[in-house]
């Protein structure tokens, strides 16, 4: 309690003590028992109210000590037992756990991470693909305050995400790296860009990288095949000095639906590692011609980007109007795009809906939303004056058709206003908003059917900042490109009827979980979670045939198979006594992504090991990275001081006993008639 609160209950007891006496006692010369049983009451309330308004507290300080943490990040994928290291790993785990005098220091945390991050429970070496700089994404995020040092756990090899040398993470990390470091001769193709998606006779582009570790001087062939035929074949030279090479030629597709190539460099001479020698890849070969119409009332970069993605695919061709010069027939489009519309749409809308084509909207900070909400029954928003930036978040579950994450949750955000989006009609969304650091399930770009007609509604402009980011990443266009004629390609067919789709890669690798989904609606275009749907899978080549039940799970069906032998096979989803089937193929390929890498990769690790001003430690230095870390100034405890208050008194129980206080007074007073 401080000082003046003390003089304060003093001088409360004395101000208390003089207004009682002053009541019942001054000048009472007849001064009875009752006068001061009167007083005491009054000298009470009096004091109790006065303790209330001064409301005496008890001040504690807390010292609390926070050890900084130490993050163990430790690769649980496959290549670690490939390459027999996982008895190295587990032993720098347990020694980690064991060592009392780092616990002292640190408050150590341990993640093991593959194509995700989770916190370790056990160390099982199943993981089939490594993404390296997801630890440090996650890290960011969970500790964003303070010095949290990393011990990265690796073998450094990398199979998917963003490049480990593009992180930027603000603690120290201490790369321990398991695995022989000795680079042997290697060819290899490191990287292939080509469209999923072609149209019959369409040539189409065809990009790989073919990199080469070695300091022979030699000539490789490069050898393209289609169905066990030679489609494409070129000679490179190789050098120490020219190790990459760029081969960029073009596929004639001929033949309509999922067509699978077999691109494959020649081997070297007692080459260790030949997995990486050969890629495969598949192309959608659809047969139609489109034409598309986009429609605006202002003027925004995002047309452009839009012809260009979309145009990108030679068999379609958009035409960009304004309202005011659009004099043509609307019924000559295959799809009509709306750039961000306004009361002048009026007419169109009525056309779309009379003619029932298809249509994508695209909303801005431009949109009239008042008449968008009247002139169509199938999604509104109720907005407010605040605009809001949106951040995509790519959602892996969508079942109309299929699509792939083009790492979305690395885009630029876009802009629209803030509001509750609201459906009539049954939709799927292809991408969530992410808003600020909060991740949604608010729908951002989604699709939907309604009454024969196929829409798609993207709730942002800004969108031409993706297609720049998806290039600023992969130096190419394609992949963003790509996504956009699967959409387009969903919005322009004419299967809009088909109540069955179909979800499914066209290429399976071997350590893979190979899951098929499938949507099916009723004839109200609702999710028909009664009917039943079976997969069957069958191969020529080995008379394979499997039969198999879908599950209803979370508005789809999914289905995944067990381990079938590599290979072709042919799959038809069938429902149950009805008449609704769809068929097509997919491949299964004897490869293991993780068993590639022979030998440890330190290079990367070494690099943002040097720009966090960590260290880098290898095979036969746990020891050193322990006692390195208990030795390190950089991280000490902080004790932290927190003072607390604690009231001396309740207040509830101090207000009742003024009431019962001031109640005994009045009725003594009363009974015995002075007042």
């Amino acid at each position: 309690m401080e000082t003046e609160e003390l003089l304060l209950i003093i001088l409360a007891v004395f101000v208390a003590l003089f207004i009682a006496v002053f009541q019942y006692l001054w000048k009472n010369k007849e001064r009875s028992q009752l006068d001061y049983w009167l007083f005491f009451f009054r000298f009470s309330t009096i004091f109790l109210i006065l303790l209330l308004l001064i409301n005496p507290s008890l001040k504690k300080n807390n010292i609390e000590t926070i050890k900084p943490n130490l993050l163990v990040a430790v690769d649980n994928s496959k290549s670690i037992k490939f390459n027999s290291q996982n008895e190295e790993v587990e032993s720098l785990v347990e020694k980690l756990k064991e060592d009392k005098e780092l616990n002292n220091k640190y408050n150590i945390s341990f993640f093991g991470f593959g194509n995700g991050l989770y916190p370790l429970a056990e160390l099982n070496f199943k993981e089939s693909q490594t993404n390296l700089s997801l630890p440090f994404q996650e890290f960011s995020k969970l500790y964003k305050t303070g010095s949290s040092p990393v011990i990265l756990i690796s073998d450094g090899n990398q199979t998917v995400g963003n490049s480990v040398e593009f992180v930027n993470y603000k603690s120290p990390v201490f790369p321990f790296i398991v695995g022989d470091t000795t680079v042997f001769d290697d060819i290899y193709i490191n990287q292939l860009n080509v469209n999923p998606y072609s149209f019959i006779n369409n040539q189409l582009p065809v990009e790989l990288f073919i990199n080469y570790t070695g300091s022979k001087s030699l000539t490789k062939n490069l050898n393209v095949y289609h169905k066990a035929t030679k489609v494409y074949s070129e000679k490179f030279q190789f050098s120490a000095s020219q190790n990459v090479r760029t081969a960029s030629f073009y596929l004639t597709a001929n033949t309509v639906g999922t067509q699978f190539y077999t691109a494959t460099v020649d081997q070297l001479e007692n080459e260790q590692n030949t997995l990486n020698n050969t890629k495969n890849f598949s192309i959608n070969v659809i047969e139609e011609k489109s034409k598309i119409l986009i429609l605006t009332a202002i003027v925004h970069p995002d047309l452009g980007m839009l012809k260009k993605a979309i145009e990108s695919n030679k068999q379609r061709t958009v035409t960009v109007s304004t309202l005011a010069n659009y004099k043509n027939n609307i019924s000559d489009y295959q799809l009509v795009i709306l750039y961000q519309p306004n009361v002048q749409f009026k007419n169109i809308f009525a056309e779309i809906n009379k003619k029932k084509l298809n249509y994508f909207v695209i909303t801005g900070r431009s949109t009239d939303w008042n008449f968008l909400n009247s002139v169509q029954p199938s999604f509104s928003k109720k907005i407010s004056t605040e605009q809001e930036n949106y951040r995509p978040i790519f959602n892996s579950n969508y079942a109309t058709f299929l699509s792939t994450d083009i790492d979305f949750s690395n885009f630029s955000p876009i802009e629209d206003y803030f509001g509750e989006i609201s459906f009539s009609v049954p939709y799927q969304s292809l991408l969530f908003q992410k808003i600020g650091n909060i991740a949604t399930q608010k729908p951002l770009l989604v699709t939907f059917e309604n009454t024969g007609q196929k829409a798609a509604v993207l709730f942002g402009e800004n969108s031409w900042r993706w297609r720049m980011n998806s290039f600023v990443e992969n130096k190419t266009f394609e992949r963003f490109d790509g996504f956009m004629a699967g959409l387009i390609h969903y919005l322009v067919s004419t299967d809009s009827k088909n109540r069955l789709s179909v979800t499914i890669k066209p290429i399976y690798y071997a350590n893979e979980i190979i899951q098929i989904s499938a949507s099916y609606v009723d004839e109200n275009f609702n999710f028909d979670n009664r009917s039943k749907l079976w997969l069957t899978v069958s191969n020529e080549v080995s008379n394979f045939v499997k039969k198999i039940p879908f599950a209803a799970l979370n508005n789809r069906f999914v289905v995944e198979l067990p381990t079938i032998p590599f290979g072709e096979y042919i799959y038809t989803v069938q429902v149950e006594n009805q008449d609704n089937s769809i068929s097509g193929s997919f491949k299964i390929l004897p490869f293991e992504i993780e068993a590639q890498f022979t030998n440890a990769n330190d290079q990367l690790l070494k690099k943002i090991s040097n720009e966090t001003d960590g260290l880098t430690f290898y095979n036969n230095q746990e020891q050193n990275l322990i006692e390195y870390l208990k030795k390190d100034e950089r991280f000490k405890s902080i004790q932290k001081n927190t003072i607390t208050k604690t009231a001396l008194i309740n207040w509830k129980w101090i207000l009742g006993l003024i009431v019962v206080l001031l109640s005994l007074e009045w009725f003594t007073r009363k009974y015995y008639g002075k007042i």
